[in-house]
C-alpha cells in the first residue's frame, strides 16, 4: 500500500523542508538587520526538530556558534508545534479519524500489507555489525562531501561530511553487499551508535554555545520564537495541504509522513497518540530518508545565499 504513494512521500519530503526553509529565508531578509543569518539558520534546523540539519549548518558555518543557539532556542518550539499540529488539525479541518483507519484497512486488504516494523526496519533477519563496513561508509561520504557543485553567481555547494555520509550510506545501504562489504547490518548495534554519537554531539554543540542561549533569548527571542513557529507551520500546512487535499493521502498514513518529512521524532509519538494507531508509522518511514537529505541540501543552500 505505501508502493502507491512512494514518490508522492518524496515530493512531501521536499515540499515540508522547502517550506520550512523558505520561510526562513524570507523572515531573515525581513528582519536581517536584527539578527545574524547564522542564527536564523540554527532557527531553522531548530524549527524543525532536525539535528542531521544541525550539523549540517554548525559545517557549512566553520561551526559558528550562532547556529547552536538559534537552534536550542527554536527546538522547543518546533516539537510544540508538530505535537499540537497532529492533535488538532482533524479537529478543525473536520477529518474524521475513525473513518480514515477505516479507509485505510480497505487500501490496505486490496494491496500488499504493511510491514510489522511500519517500513522502518528490514523485517525479522538478523544481520550481523561489520566494523569495516561501517569505516567504508564513512570515510566514502566524507569523500563524497568533499565534491564541490558551482552555482554560478552564487558560488558553489558542497554536501560536506554530514551530507556526504548520509546520501553515501543510503546509497550503499539499498544493496546487500558491496563487495567485500556486507551493507546489511544489525540493526540493535547501529542505534545504540546513533544514540551515543547523537548524545556526544549534542553534548558538544550544547558547550560550545553555552550562556549564548540566555544573552540571545534576552536579544531575540521574540523573532526566533516568530521564525522557528512560522518555519514550523509553513512546513507542516504545505505538507497537509499537499498530501490531503491534492493527492488525498489517508491522514492517518499522511500524518506520520508528515512527521518523518519534519524529522521529528517526538511529532510520531504524537501522531500514533491522536491517531490511536502506530499505522503512522509507515509514512513517518516513508518519508524520513528524502527528509534527511533535503535538510541537509536546504540549510547548506541556506548558509550559501545569505553569504
Amino acid at each position: 500500500m505505501i508502493k502507491r504513494y512512494d514518490v508522492k512521500f518524496g515530493i512531501v519530503s521536499v515540499a515540508v523542508t522547502g517550506a520550512g526553509a523558505l520561510t526562513t529565508y524570507v523572515m531573515a531578509r525581513l528582519f536581517s538587520g536584527s539578527a545574524s543569518p547564522h542564527l536564523i539558520a540554527g532557527t531553522y534546523t531548530g524549527a524543525l526538530t532536525s539535528s542531521p540539519g544541525l550539523g549540517a549548518a554548525l559545517e557549512a558555518t566553520g561551526g559558528n556558534p550562532d547556529v547552536t543557539i538559534g537552534y536550542s532556542v527554536a527546538y522547543p518550539f518546533g516539537v510544540m508545534a508538530v505535537v499540537l499540529f497532529v492533535q488538532l488539525v482533524p479537529a478543525i479541518f473536520r477529518i474524521d479519524v475513525a473513518k480514515e483507519k477505516e479507509k485505510l484497512a480497505m487500501e490496505k486488504a486490496d494491496s500488499l500489507p504493511l510491514p510489522e516494523d511500519g517500513g522502518l526496519g528490514e523485517g525479522k533477519r538478523s544481520h550481523a555489525f561489520s566494523l569495516l563496513s561501517f569505516v567504508f561508509c564513512i570515510i566514502g561520504g566524507s569523500l563524497l562531501g568533499r565534491i564541490s557543485v558551482p552555482l554560478g553567481v552564487l558560488g558553489s555547494i558542497s554536501l560536506g561530511a554530514t551530507g556526504g555520509g548520509l546520501l553515501f550510506a543510503l546509497a550503499a545501504g539499498s544493496f546487500e553487499r558491496i563487495r567485500p562489504f556486507p551493507m546489511k547490518m544489525d540493526k540493535n548495534v547501529l542505534s545504540a551508535i546513533r544514540a551515543i554519537s547523537l548524545g556526544f554531539f549534542l553534548a558538544i554543540v550544547g558547550l560550545n554555545a553555552g550562556g549564548g542561549v540566555v544573552k540571545a533569548f534576552m536579544e531575540h527571542g521574540v523573532l526566533l520564537i516568530a521564525v522557528g513557529i512560522g518555519a514550523a507551520l509553513a512546513a507542516e500546512m504545505t505538507g497537509f495541504i499537499l498530501g490531503y487535499y491534492v493527492w488525498k493521502i489517508n491522514w492517518i498514513i499522511l500524518a506520520g509522513a508528515i512527521c518523518g518529512a519534519m524529522t521529528s521524532t517526538p511529532g510520531l509519538g504524537a501522531a500514533i497518540d491522536a491517531t490511536g494507531t502506530d499505522e503512522v508509522s509507515a509514512g513517518y518511514g516513508a518519508a524520513y530518508p528524502p527528509a534527511i537529505v533535503c535538510m541537509v541540501l536546504f540549510t547548506t543552500m541556506l548558509h550559501t545565499f545569505f553569504n
